[in-house]
Order: structure tokens, then sequence, then C-alpha cells
């Protein structure tokens, strides 16, 4: 339970101008569970299968809240809380044989409201609020132990180079979406002394 979350809240002052009032808008309730499983297959003499999965499944809503929405305040009981997916999930699987070693990741992550409103589409002015879309990645890596001392490692991440974004910032570096990294590759050596 989170209480008096930040927010704000459409106002007149004084002299009856409109102002946006910077405040408690109300409180929000988290449930979840999040799991990791592993296990780990003996093959043969040094070879090694191995899998496993870490998942977050959530519920985050907002209870008793109210927000400014244009000139007025909208009540958002019920709400979905803004970045908040349903599911998180990394799944991979591995092999190990002798000096290398493989894995395969999947990350999935369930979309996501990018506003207490839970708007869905995304005004054409700015991008800022909307729905923040679904979205899974792959990751690929290997590595090479050529002796005690020396190592060899390459990794892809989003070996699909799929195009996602994980955000709407409304202010810094301006509204919009954030985009993601496309593919990346990289090598390292491992030097031990």
């Amino acid at each position: 339970r989170y209480n008096n979350r930040f927010g704000t809240l459409a106002q007149l002052d004084n002299a009856g101008n409109f102002i946006t009032f910077r405040t408690n808008i109300g409180n929000s309730v988290t449930k979840g569970l999040e799991l990791f499983v592993q296990a780990d297959w003996p093959i043969r003499n040094k070879i090694i299968l191995s899998a496993y999965t870490s998942t977050a499944l959530m519920d985050a809503r907002y209870r008793d809240a109210v927000v400014k929405s244009g000139n007025q305040n909208t009540d958002i009981d019920g709400n979905f809380v803004e970045s908040s997916p349903k599911i998180i999930t990394r799944n991979g699987i591995s092999m190990r044989i002798y000096r290398l070693s493989f894995a395969l990741l999947y990350s999935y992550t369930a979309s996501s409201f990018a506003d207490a409103l839970n708007t869905k589409e995304a005004p054409p002015t700015t991008g800022a609020v909307g729905l923040v879309p679904a979205y899974g990645i792959v990751d690929l890596n290997a590595s090479f132990r050529i002796n005690t001392s020396l190592q060899l490692k390459v990794s892809v991440s989003n070996l699909t180079n799929k195009q996602y974004f994980t955000k709407r910032p409304l202010f810094y570096p301006g509204p919009g979406v954030w985009p993601s990294d496309g593919r990346n590759v990289s090598a390292t050596a491992i030097l031990r002394l």
C-alpha cells in the first residue's frame, strides 16, 4: 500500500484563475507474486543443461484517488498505476560443455499505462500519454575459457533487433517516447593475473 501518492489537481486560486496544484492525490495498492525457479540437468561429465524463470505478476491499482484531467478532477479509483505491467518475466536456458557455455534469454514485459488516467491511445500532439505496448526481446551469450587466466565472451543483446519503447516521458528530454536500443553486440576478453 502506498498512501498519499503525489500528483496534480485542478483548482481555482483566490482570484478565480485556474491553477494546477501539486499535492497528494490518493492511495494505491499493489498485490503480486515474484517467482524464481531453476533446474540443472547434468547430461554427461562436464556437460550441464540449465533452465530458469524469474517472473513477477503484479496488480497495482489506485484507491480513493482523484487526478487532474484538463480543467477538471477525475476519479481514478480502480485505475492501474502507471508504469506497472501485470507481468515481467525473464526465462533462459544455458548449456555448459567443458570450457564453452551458451545462454539464451527471453525477456517479456506486458503492456502498461503511462498515466494515471489510463489513456489507451496517445494524442497526436506529444505521445507522452497512452499505452506502453508489451514487448519481448531475446539475448544470446557465449563464453569460452581458454585457460585459468583467459576467458573470451560474446554477447548479443536484442538478437532480433526488436523495436520497442519502455516510457512515455512528459518532460526531459521532451514529451514522446524513449526508444530502446536495437541489436547490440559486444566482445570481452577477461585476463586474470
